[in-house]
């Protein structure tokens, strides 16, 4: 989809709010029959990364085996991703259960699901997923992850500003577009928690970063 598109949608989503009730899929916000079968499809193909691959977009594989690998360089087929990513979750910890608090359908073939995740370990932690039509079937294409920092850093690089979010033991590069309420609201110095997707389609300097999807200002 081209950035001007998902520029307007993620508008959209910083308008929305968020439920403080947690809910499982069966019983939580109101989704779709259509939408709420892949999404059960999905999760429970979730420790077996290949059982899912009907679920997923070629971006959402890109998307999860350079997250796994952190190497921009490699540019392994789709298949040879997926071999990867499959190989690496045999030794990675169970999802053992899922509850979805926000579902926030963006156009007539985009939703956003907010989903807490428990591990084996009982490690839980949070992400939004958006989910797309393709030819019919919905597929989830982006996974938007959580960060908490200071912004250590900003810049423009042409079009694009970037923010560096984090501390001195890990800090992840955010990039917006300049004439985003983003560029402009947040500053140096500014506690901020920013969620993003790892851009795949696009390279700055070969570096991996995260496309803004929301931030918020931590007091």
């Amino acid at each position: 989809m081209q950035v001007s598109v998902w520029k307007s949608l993620f508008h959209k989503i910083k308008l929305s709010g968020r439920t403080d009730r947690m809910y499982n899929v069966e019983t939580g916000p109101a989704i779709p029959e259509d939408i709420r079968i892949v999404i059960k499809q999905f999760f429970h193909s979730y420790n077996h990364f290949k059982g899912a691959r009907q679920f997923q977009t070629d971006t959402f594989i890109k998307e999860v085996f350079y997250a796994t690998k952190q190497d921009p360089r490699d540019q392994r087929s789709i298949d040879e991703m997926e071999t990867y990513i499959q190989s690496k979750n045999v030794s990675r910890l169970r999802l053992k259960s899922y509850v979805i608090d926000e579902y926030l359908r963006v156009g007539e073939k985009v939703c956003m699901i907010g989903v807490t995740r428990e591990f084996s370990n009982a490690h839980r932690n949070r992400v939004l997923y958006f989910i797309i039509q393709e030819e019919g079937i919905w597929r989830f294409h982006h996974i938007v992850r959580s960060h908490h920092g200071k912004i250590l850093e900003k810049f423009q690089v042409k079009e694009q500003v970037g923010f560096v979010v984090g501390d001195d033991k890990v800090a992840l590069l955010f990039l917006t577009h300049a004439d985003s309420a983003d560029a402009s609201t947040f500053m140096l110095g500014d506690y901020v928690h920013s969620e993003g997707y790892l851009e795949v389609e696009q390279e700055v300097s070969g570096q991996l970063y995260y496309r803004i999807v929301r931030m918020n200002r931590v007091h």
